[in-house]
């Protein structure tokens, strides 16, 4: 699994927007805002970080720390 550094990646990495929105029970209009603002609320860190464990995909609160951090100094 290439090392995630952007949230574009992180979509990517669960398998898209509708996988995104089933890791973290939201609908996927939801999904897709949260891909558009390119900022995950921490609210559904927990969700995601359990989904990705499941498919073996590499996320925790440290990478997502990073990659808003990342973010933002990017904007």
């Amino acid at each position: 699994m290439p090392i995630m550094n952007t949230i574009e990646e992180i979509f990517i990495a669960i398998g898209g927007t509708g996988a995104f929105a089933k890791a973290i029970s939201v609908k996927h209009s939801t999904a897709s805002e949260i891909r558009r603002r390119k900022s995950i609320p921490v609210k559904y860190w927990p969700a995601l970080i359990a989904s990705a464990d499941l498919m073996a995909v590499s996320i925790d609160n440290d990478l997502l720390v990073r990659v808003h951090v990342e973010q933002d100094v990017a904007a």
